[in-house]
């Protein structure tokens, strides 16, 4: 019997509320509005100081809020998203953005799987489903608009201004004169730029109503291909500037290594790094060899661990350096790319035997520290062996991981899926009503309860058609 679910092993932590990483998620560089009617800071206020966050709880944050008639602004972010590391070194600390936030807002930072902070109740509660999302925020905790993406500082106010109502955009003229048929580079450049915050501002545009046909509306809401275009109109040494830089960080962000434009960029490292930041270059670098790493494993070619050797040497080994300093657990050092992905690469090359080893070995020497995501991830991938013994070793992992820990979700699916696999749906339909009944009405606890509905309908299904069966036997 086929699994609900095929799952491999991720390269970064699933996320309870389903955050897109990636960053897998968004773009290192979602850059925004160059719109010359940006809005200027306050210079009365002006401390040469980057954005001041608030240290204490969300609630607090609300309440300071309230009590100095301000708005709040939540960065809502995860240690793994490549933007949100950029944004928080390169843009959050500098002077202008300071002056602009700091007079207007209590500045919140909100780590979306952190339960001491409540994250994941409070990301459930505001619907985030992708980071970094900016929340505004009134002095009572109500909405008042959001943003997601990453910015270079004076665009960065800029989106801010205008959720706040403060600053117009002028995308609808950039898109009309685009439908109309401007093509000149600069204006293309411009059009990209402006096309990222419009939709991270998830706003439609009226020029739609310029366009003369489907086909002229797909052509200019397909901004990929756009850039596509515009990348391969023009000598890749010509794009060695700071506007190009970013447009390539957000339309070739998480392309895999092998790309032309990816490669050409990995070989004038300094250049790039020259007209953005290490921050930004590391993050590109690091998850371009990622995602060829990971489609080499599930293609099972030993390519993969090339592309982590490569990490060794000039110039990516800067980029190492620079993410070994900034976070010695990083998901995007060597050694854990090699950790998440060697069982994909020895699950398609159908070594279970392998796969078998390699969790055993893991097992053992996490000893008493193992916790129920190790058992979890090691029985949802050995589960998948036709070995009868695999099969009876990753269900018992699958066991344990459950009675560790018989709260987490992704572990109740886990041993859910391997009692599916091993051809006994009642157990797993009993752990289903289980979890179901232990479920609050948190947002939390809700939105656990959609997933686990999705993830086990056709266990019901199939259940409801044997009673029907038998009814009308």
């Amino acid at each position: 019997m086929n699994p609900l679910h095929n799952r491999s092993q991720p390269s970064f932590p699933i996320v309870r509320l389903g955050l897109v990483l990636a960053l897998l998620s968004l773009p290192l560089w979602t850059a925004c509005s160059n719109n010359e009617n940006a809005a200027e800071a306050d210079t009365e206020v002006a401390t040469n100081e980057g954005m001041e966050f608030f240290e204490g709880s969300y609630e607090d944050a609300i309440a300071l809020a309230k009590e100095e008639e301000k708005l709040v602004f939540v960065d809502v972010w995860t240690t793994w998203c490549g933007p949100c590391i950029v944004m928080q070194e390169t843009v959050f600390p500098l002077p202008e953005v300071g002056d602009y936030f700091n007079a207007r807002f209590v500045n919140y930072k909100l780590d979306a799987e952190d339960e001491d902070q409540n994250g994941p109740e409070i990301s459930a509660q505001f619907e985030i489903n992708v980071v970094p999302t900016y929340l505004i925020l009134d002095g009572e905790g109500n909405e008042l608009g959001r943003a997601t993406g990453g910015c270079a500082p004076d665009q960065f106010i800029d989106m801010i201004g205008q959720v706040l109502g403060e600053v117009e955009s002028e995308f609808d003229d950039m898109r009309a004169r685009y439908v109309a048929g401007e093509r000149s580079p600069e204006f293309i450049q411009q059009y990209l730029m402006d096309a990222i915050v419009e939709k991270a501002l998830q706003k439609n545009s009226d020029a739609r109503s310029l366009a003369t046909d489907d086909e002229t509306i797909a052509e200019a809401d397909n901004y990929s291909q756009i850039a596509n275009e515009y990348f391969g109109s023009r000598p890749y040494s010509a794009l060695i500037n700071e506007i190009d830089a970013r447009l390539i960080m957000h339309y070739r962000f998480s392309k895999p290594r092998g790309e032309e434009l990816v490669e050409f960029v990995i070989e004038n490292y300094d250049a790039f790094v020259a007209v953005s930041s290490d921050s930004a270059m590391t993050q590109f670098v690091l998850d371009a060899t990622l995602g060829a790493v990971a489609d080499a494993a599930r293609a099972g070619d030993e390519k993969f661990l090339e592309y982590i050797a490569a990490l060794e040497s000039e110039p990516l080994n800067k980029a190492v350096d620079y993410e070994r300093n900034r976070d010695p657990n990083s998901r995007l050092l060597p050694e854990r790319i090699k950790y998440s992905w060697e069982a994909d690469f020895l699950i398609a090359t159908e070594n279970w035997d392998g796969v078998h080893d390699l969790y055993v070995d893991r097992l053992e020497k996490r000893g008493d520290s193992a916790t129920a995501n190790n058992y979890k991830w090691a029985a949802s991938n050995l589960i998948q062996s036709t070995n009868p013994t695999h099969q009876e070793i990753a269900l018992e992992w699958a066991k344990t991981s459950y009675e560790m820990d018989s709260t987490d979700l992704f572990v109740v699916l886990g041993y859910i899926d391997a009692l599916v696999y091993v051809e006994k749906p009642d157990e797993a339909r009993t752990i289903a009503h289980e979890f179901r009944s232990s479920l609050t009405d948190s947002a939390v606890d809700q939105n656990d309860l959609e997933i686990l509905n999705n993830w086990t309908s056709s266990l019901f299904d199939a259940s409801e058609s044997d009673s029907s069966d038998a009814e009308n036997e």
